[in-house]
C-alpha cells in the first residue's frame, strides 16, 4: 500500500524513478527524513523542467552535491552512505565501509558515538559547521534501520515493470503463474482471486474431470475472455 501511494506522489517514467521508488519506500529513508524532501523536489524539478529550465535540488553542503545529484539532494541508497561520509567528512573506504558494517549490525551506541567523533573531525577539517555535519550524520546512521543498495533497487524496479506489464496484457496467464508459484508471501491467494475477479478474469473451482495438476488458464468461447 506503501509503494501504491508513493507512485502517484512521485509518478516514475523510467526505471531510474522506479529505482528510486524501490528504495524510498524502506526504514532508512522514512527514518533519516528523505521522503517528502524527496517529493517536494520531485514536484519542483517537474515544473521548473516543463518550463525548459534546469532544476537544482538542494543540499545540506556542496561537498555532497555530486553524491546526491541523482536522488535530488536526500540519501536514498546503502551506497550514498559511503559517499557521503567521503565526500563531506573524508573517510577512506575503510571507514566508510566499517561504519555501514556496523549499522547493518545495529551495534552498540557507544561505537556509534565513536564514528561520530571521526565523522565530525573530518568534516570539520573540511570546513563543514557541526549542526550541518551533525544532521547529516543522523540521515547516515538512520540507515541501520535498513537501505537498498542501488543494484539491489534497480532490480527491483524492473521486476516491478516487467511484472506490471505482464499483468495488464496477459493478466490470466500472470494471475495463474502467481498461483502456481504458492507461496510468495505478501499476498493470499484468496486476495489474487479477488483482485483477478475485479479485472473480468473467473476463478473456477477445481474440477476433477477438467483440471490439471496446475492451475491452467481458459478462454469463453466466441470472447477470448480468460479463465
Amino acid at each position: 500500500r506503501a509503494q501504491i501511494q508513493m507512485l502517484r506522489r512521485t509518478r516514475p517514467t523510467n526505471l531510474e524513478d522506479l529505482a528510486v521508488e524501490v528504495a524510498i519506500v524502506r526504514p532508512g529513508p522514512i527514518v533519516g527524513g528523505a521522503v517528502n524532501p524527496y517529493v517536494r523536489r520531485r514536484e519542483a524539478q517537474r515544473r521548473t523542467e516543463a518550463l525548459g529550465r534546469r532544476y537544482e535540488p538542494p543540499v545540506d553542503h556542496p561537498l555532497l552535491a555530486e553524491a546526491l545529484s541523482e536522488t535530488l539532494g536526500v540519501i536514498l541508497y546503502q551506497d550514498q552512505v559511503l559517499q557521503v561520509c567521503q565526500a563531506l567528512a573524508g573517510f577512506t573506504a575503510g571507514q566508510a565501509e566499517a561504519l555501514r558494517r556496523a549499522m547493518s549490525r545495529r551495534r552498540s551506541r557507544e561505537l556509534m558515538a565513536g564514528f561520530w567523533e571521526e565523522f565530525r573531525t573530518g568534516a570539520a577539517a573540511r570546513g563543514v559547521p557541526e549542526r550541518v555535519a551533525e544532521r547529516v550524520f543522523a540521515q547516515v546512521i538512520a540507515f541501520s534501520e535498513f537501505g537498498f543498495p542501488k543494484s539491489h533497487a534497480a532490480a527491483f524496479g524492473l521486476l516491478a515493470y516487467q511484472s506490471a506489464w505482464l499483468r495488464h496484457y496477459y493478466p490470466a496467464e500472470y494471475t495463474c503463474a502467481l498461483f502456481n508459484n504458492q507461496p510468495m508471501g505478501f499476498y493470499s491467494l484468496d486476495t489474487l482471486g479477488r483482485d483477478a475477479e475485479r479485472n473480468g478474469i473467473a476463478v473456477l473451482l477445481p474440477d476433477v474431470n477438467r483440471s490439471d495438476v496446475w492451475c491452467t488458464v481458459e478462454r469463453e468461447e466466441g470472447n477470448g475472455k480468460g479463465e
